[in-house]
Parts: structure tokens; sequence; C-alpha cells
């Protein structure tokens, strides 16, 4: 299984295609939106539009992602509002785990192992005059696979319109945006630059919002649907869910059970006092779960 991941992403690497670690969730928030959600305030937000970082209060939280195949994702995150803005500073590492070495000859050789590792910085405000918020955010993204190394600048932005009296939420974004500083190899590479459109609506008669997002990749002619919602209950609990258009895709018609489950995320977050917690979980359908935590603390 490691051996099948490890060629797929070696190629797609190789190709040019993009850096799937930018693209990667890191958080339950991600998993159990199946990635929607663009306008809904998390310390990950800035994956997706950096805007909605501007209602965080001062946090601090750690997240653990278990993937199939072993491999797992880690982010740690800090939050630190100001008199106008908010300021969010994060670390995010994926391990694809540890593979087999082989020569030309098919000899053993040492292990070797890929991983990615993200440093960001975000910055978010809101208009005094206007019902918009607007933020920015940069980093590093450094990628090693075996003794090859590639090293990104990444940029991203995006604004969101509040109408309270809609109760309605628009927002706009252009994300992982930048440069490649290193190169695996002489052969191009780029990055996975996508244009989102995220509205969210709460609706009337019950604690819900919804989100719809579309998730335009500029190197592909079709944007990605997803849907998404979080359904807030007594005792500080929300209830998260999503799925995305992908699920057509991952169906097989074979399992009635794992494609009515195939592309679906789920998870539940609960604050105590100053403390917050939140799973998730998503499903492949045929092709297996990922699920995730997060501790945080307001300090």
């Amino acid at each position: 299984m490691k051996g099948v991941l490890f060629s797929i992403l070696l190629s797609a690497l190789s190709a040019g295609v993009t850096f799937p670690g930018l693209e990667n969730w890191y958080h339950p928030h991600r998993i159990s939106l199946t990635g929607a959600g663009g306008t809904v305030s998390n310390v990950t937000s800035d994956i997706i539009n950096p805007a909605a970082l501007w209602s965080l209060p001062r946090l601090f939280e750690v997240s653990f992602v278990s993937y199939p195949a072993d491999i797992t994702a880690q982010s740690i995150h800090l939050s630190l509002p100001g008199k106008q803005s908010v300021t969010v500073y994060g670390l995010r590492q994926i391990n694809y785990g540890l593979f087999d070495g082989r020569d030309e000859l098919n000899q053993e050789t040492e292990n070797y192992s890929a991983t990615d590792t993200w440093l960001n910085w975000a910055v978010a405000g809101h208009s005094s005059r206007w019902p918009l918020s607007w933020g920015m955010c940069a980093g590093f993204f450094i990628s090693s696979l075996d003794d090859k190394q590639a090293v990104l600048f990444t940029f991203s932005s995006g604004i969101i319109i509040n109408s309270k009296k809609l109760k309605l939420k628009l927002g706009i974004s252009l994300i992982n945006a930048g440069s490649v500083l290193k190169k695996y190899s002489e052969s191009e590479e780029e990055l996975p630059t996508a244009l989102v459109l995220s509205l969210s609506k709460k609706l009337a008669y019950l604690p819900l919002s919804l989100s719809v997002d579309l998730y335009n990749r500029l190197s592909k002619e079709t944007a990605e649907i997803r849907l998404g919602g979080v359904f807030k209950l007594p005792y500080q609990l929300q209830l998260k869910f999503g799925t995305s258009i992908n699920r057509l895709k991952q169906s097989k018609h074979d399992n009635l059970a794992k494609d009515f489950f195939a592309d679906t995320g789920f998870g539940i977050g609960w604050d105590y006092d100053i403390y917050h917690f939140e799973t998730g979980m998503y499903s492949y359908g045929p092709g297996g779960f990922i699920s995730g935590l997060a501790v945080g603390i307001n300090f």
C-alpha cells in the first residue's frame, strides 16, 4: 500500500502537477466539512479564505490527523487578536511514512521518508465602514521526498461580505498562489492555485448554517462543489457535516453502505470554559477513513 502510494506521489511531483500537501487536511474542522466552509471561522481558515480568521479569539490549538497507510498530519496554531486585526501563526506537517529503499538493481538500501512542512503567517481585519472582512497569509512550504527537496513561497488572500439582515456571508479568495524557490528537478512544477467562491446562510428556524463552496483550481476547467453545515446545540456543542461532488466518483455501486458514506465528513466540537475540543471523520467510501482530533485553549 505504501509503495503504491509513494509511486503515485512521486509521479505526480515529477510531472509537475501539484504539491499535494497544500491541499491536504491538517485539522478535524476541514475533515468534517470536507474542505467546505470558506466563510466559517476557524484557525485553519487561511487554507480556504484568510478573511474568516477575523473573529478568532486569543487561542492556542494543536491537532492530529490520521490518514490511511499510516500517513499522519499535525498542526499548531496561535491566534492573537488586536484592536484592528487578528494575527495567526501556523505550523503544519504531514508525514507520508517510511519507505523501503531500493537501488536500480533492486538491492536494499537505507529506508527513506517523505514529509511536507508548512509554516504560515496570516492577518485578518474588518472594515469600520462596510460589512466586510479581509485577510491575507504568506508562508514557506518545504516538501522532502527521499533526498530531493522543494521549497515554495505561498500566498493567499480573500474577502468576506457579511449581511446581518439576510444572515448570509459571501466570500471570495485566491489561495495557494506563490512561486517555487527550489525545484525537485529541472522540470516545471506548479502550485495548485485556486479561486474559491463561498456562500453560507444561517437558517431562520434552525440553529444551522449551511455552506456552499466552489473550488476552482486555475489549471482545471471545471470547479469542485463542496457542501457543509454547522449545527449549534446547547451546552456549547457543534455538529459539523459535509460532502462534495466527488462522492459520485467514489461510489462503486457494489456496497450500499459504503456508497452512502462516500465522500462524507462528520464532526463534533465542544467548548468547555476556556477549552475547545474537536474531533472529525471523513470517509472515502471503499478507500478508507480519515480521522482527526484538536485541542485548544483560550488565554
